[in-house]
């Protein structure tokens, strides 16, 4: 391990951790604000784009322990076996990455409502929690493997929750997968195992450790499980932080994957560059009835629809500052002017547009 790479391996950065912190209650306030605006069309008009698909994005899936915070990234099993069923009985089809890739290798169109179900890190709860419901619904799911910490009893150096590794929490909440469950996971013929990096670090502006590390991952997915040509997920994974982007993509085919995934929140059409998808976050508020409307693609519309919205507000904003400025310019105050307030007109102006975005 290269001195430049160790210094990398100190948990999540400090601006991601921030952003973590913050991004995470405002992912979840703004997932459900979209969500619950985007169901209905789902409900009304089906697929916006039938040639598309969506991948769901999960993390840990454990119950909560009284007296200690919530776990961070978080599903329950009943939210979780909730999401599946309603997905299920509306005409959703869950399909493994691979089968989705090789429909695109042979320029076959995918059946409407397609999508795929992924796990980032390699929780223990993957087997003990999610693996039942996942054979319950016959549910196919690809779990992505940060190497280097399986089969530690040591909580990931990444993992947000401050009770991970208490005496209080089961191990089962924050534990990373053993060997053998890993095995056992790839065994059960629902899941397949994906590269998720070795280390889970910060390799902005490191091209080389990345590079290194993926290979380190690749390997031992290959020696350790069989696992040849895998799909790898990004740690992080966002292209607004500088933690996706085309040099981890290069590198990424490069090193073997056949396919490099973001968290850019997103439905995938097919014949885009598998070296470019992104997968939608599921949360614990999310419903099946929210997730529908991700993966039919109506959360993408209404929320592009509340960017411009939000951006045509701050520019009629700025236009009247200007010309308000203009003015001032033009017709100098007297030096005895007194500061002078908004009427009632331009409150209620500002204040609708505000509860709109």
């Amino acid at each position: 391990m290269t001195n430049d790479l160790r210094t990398l391996l100190t948990g999540i950065p400090a601006d991601l951790r921030a952003a973590n912190a913050r991004d995470l209650r405002f992912r979840e306030w703004k997932q459900w604000l979209i969500g619950h605006a985007a169901a209905p069309l789902s409900r009304l008009y089906g697929p916006s784009d039938p040639a598309s698909f969506g991948i769901l994005m999960y993390h840990r899936v454990c119950w909560p322990v009284p007296g200690l915070p919530t776990p961070t990234w978080n599903v329950t099993p009943n939210k979780f076996a909730a999401q599946l069923r309603g997905l299920l009985d509306r005409g959703f089809q869950a399909w493994p990455l691979e089968l989705i890739l090789a429909f695109r290798a042979r320029n076959r169109p995918l059946p409407p409502r397609v999508f795929a179900v992924t796990f980032d890190d390699g929780y223990e709860n993957n087997l003990t929690e999610a693996l039942p419901i996942l054979d319950e619904y016959s549910v196919p799911a690809t779990v992505f493997l940060a190497t280097n910490y399986l089969g530690t009893d040591r909580p990931f150096p990444f993992d947000d929750w401050s009770a991970a590794g208490s005496h209080a929490a089961p191990s089962s909440t924050w534990r990373p997968l053993s060997l053998d469950q890993c095995r056992a996971l790839r065994d059960s013929e629902l899941v397949s195992l994906g590269a998720h990096t070795h280390t889970h670090a910060d390799f902005r502006n490191h091209p080389f450790e990345f590079a290194l590390d993926l290979e380190h991952c690749v390997e031992t997915l290959a020696t350790r499980f069989g696992v040849t040509d895998p799909v790898l997920a990004l740690p992080y994974g966002c292209k607004a932080t500088g933690t996706a982007g085309p040099m981890f993509s290069q590198i990424a085919r490069q090193s073997g994957c056949i396919g490099c995934l973001s968290t850019e929140a997103g439905v995938v059409p097919l014949a885009s560059d598998p070296f470019d998808w992104g997968r939608f976050y599921v949360g614990s508020g999310d419903t099946s009835e929210t997730i529908a409307a991700k993966l039919d693609g109506w959360w993408d519309r209404v929320r592009g629809a509340l960017r411009m919205a939000r951006q045509s507000w701050i520019g009629s904003r700025s236009g009247m500052v200007a010309r308000e400025g203009i003015r001032d310019i033009g017709n100098p105050a007297p030096s005895h002017s007194v500061t002078t307030t908004p009427d009632h007109e331009e409150l209620a102006v500002a204040g609708a547009s505000a509860e709109s975005l």
